[in-house]
């Protein structure tokens, strides 16, 4: 699938299905956005997501399920 597909298949094209194209989906003066700040290319499995913006507020990423798996991670990390 060619990239610029691939990120409307996560964007524009569920607006599009919910007939909702005019309120979201891409961004434009007037319509809503969930917005995410990554590190890298938002469609690559490495990259992480830095911040979050839901109705234009800063919301935290930090919850349980990330805080297990640093742990673990770091758990798996040393017993190498």
């Amino acid at each position: 699938m060619p990239y610029e597909d691939a990120l409307k298949a996560v964007t524009l094209y569920p607006a599009q299905i919910f007939g909702l194209a005019g309120e979201f989906g891409t961004i434009e003066t007037g319509k809503m956005a969930d917005l995410i700040v990554t590190d890298g290319d938002p469609l690559s499995i490495p990259t992480r997501m830095r911040y979050l913006f839901i109705n234009g507020q800063l919301t935290p990423t930090d919850n349980t399920h990330l805080r297990l798996y640093e742990e673990y991670k770091k758990r798996y990390e040393v017993s190498k």
